[in-house]
């Protein structure tokens, strides 16, 4: 009976922060601390398990890359060389609205393979809806290329998202990895999106004068963000540095921590400071949730969910792995995706056992967790900021509705050819 409580406390528990998680006004921190004391309470009584056992089921490797590539990002972000490509990238097209629209959501969705969406999201989508109220037109086809191509960016590299990195640390998968299983997927996926929405929305607008194309270049000259332009070349030098010591290290933790060190060393930034400027409620909700989850590791809750969903997985390694696409897509759309990546990570061991899961359904799983967090705007958070800063700047036509009709869209062409991809991938890598 004691169990029975243990496993509906914590089902209850993880469910409930799902939910809250997408539910932007609610304190999902203080909801999930909570919620480990209370589920981590009630196991250790009823199993006889100590402090230091939920502790190792915490995930340092993970939370040490996140924190530390955020203090990077950081220090990269206050010489400003992320805004300084956003403005070049309107030099290089000349202003020209349609090339700049290929180019900006090119550009946004090759970063968001390197840095969090919400980051690009920041330094992007202000930009944009600038350059677009000088050239007088409509931003909102922008803002939608930015929001669908900065997921398909995110499937590209282990260390794009919570959600990769989590999945890259559990199945140890490397940059090497995601290149060869993604390049023919994401590219050309990448491309047809962006065509799709030239064709439906971008074509229809009229093309801006050259006088304010002029008023444009004049305005957002790249040079003003350069404050320092020793310190501007020196920390983008060493960036590059980092991103190719990520590519050739399998320890990406390890690159990520004395990255970060050193850059603060040679920046002469007080660590301490830095980390105070980085998003610590990312890695307080991660420390929660890999407690509640050991709970529910150590109570059969897992066992109980990976003999359910057994029932319904194939033994053929492809049916499964749509099946778990399908599954996945659907779940990132309506909750949190860092809880469903963790779950099914889970689960897939479990079903499969450590080290034993199918390529394919470990491919299912990025894609899934990627992908399918357009299906409605809460599921992502990069959509809710283009939302709140479309609404803060009178985007009228990228609205909670559009976002929700073109999303949804968009979401099950990419799902459609994710299966496609999956199934042609499957016949040539048996």
């Amino acid at each position: 009976m004691d169990e029975i409580v243990s496993i509906i406390t914590s089902a209850v528990l993880f469910l409930a922060i799902m939910v809250i998680f997408t539910k932007e006004r609610l304190d999902y921190i203080s909801f999930t601390l909570l919620s480990a004391v209370i589920a981590c309470f009630i196991a250790g009584i009823t199993f006889d398990v100590g402090f230091t056992e939920f502790i190792a089921y915490i995930e340092f490797e993970p939370i040490f890359f996140i924190i530390c590539m955020q203090i990077i990002v950081a220090i990269m972000e206050e010489q400003n060389i992320f805004r300084w490509i956003v403005l070049k990238t309107i030099h290089w097209t000349k202003a020209d609205h349609r090339k700049f629209f290929f180019l900006i959501c090119f550009m946004a969705s090759m970063t968001s393979a390197i840095i969090s969406d919400i980051t690009v999201i920041i330094i992007f989508v202000p930009v944009v809806i600038q350059a677009c109220k000088i050239l007088k037109i409509n931003p909102a086809p922008y803002l939608f290329g930015l929001s669908f191509t900065i997921n398909i960016g995110s499937v590209y590299t282990p260390f794009s998202s919570a959600e990769n990195i989590l999945i890259a640390n559990a199945f140890s998968l490397n940059f090497n990895y995601f290149l060869l299983n993604f390049s023919l997927v994401v590219i050309p996926t990448l491309i047809y999106t962006l065509f799709l929405i030239d064709f439906t929305m971008l074509r229809k607008q009229k093309a801006p004068p050259e006088s304010y194309k002029k008023i444009l270049l004049d305005i957002m000259n790249p040079s003003i963000t350069i404050v320092n332009k020793k310190k501007f070349v020196f920390n983008s030098i060493y960036f590059v540095g980092i991103i190719f010591a990520l590519i050739i290290i399998p320890e990406a933790y390890l690159v990520a921590v004395v990255g970060a060190v050193i850059m603060c060393l040679l920046n002469r930034k007080n660590f301490t400071d830095i980390l105070l400027k980085t998003d610590l409620k990312v890695i307080t909700f991660f420390i929660g949730i890999f407690l509640l989850m050991g709970t529910m590791q150590i109570n059969g809750t897992f066992i109980i969910l990976g003999d359910l969903i057994d029932n319904f997985i194939s033994d053929n390694a492809l049916i499964a792995a749509i099946t778990i696409l399908l599954m996945i897509s659907v779940l990132s759309g309506f909750l949190a995706q860092v809880p469903t990546a963790l779950v099914f990570i889970t689960l897939m061991q479990n079903i499969y056992g450590i080290e034993q899961v199918p390529n394919i359904v470990i491919m299912a799983i990025i894609l899934g967790i990627n992908i399918g967090s357009n299906f409605l705007p809460q599921g992502a958070a990069s959509d809710l900021i283009t939302l709140n800063l479309a609404e803060k700047n009178d985007v009228s036509d990228f609205n909670y509705k559009s976002l929700l009709k073109y999303g949804s869209m968009m979401t099950l062409i990419h799902i459609g050819v994710s299966i496609i991809y999956l199934t042609l991938y499957s016949l040539i890598i048996p």
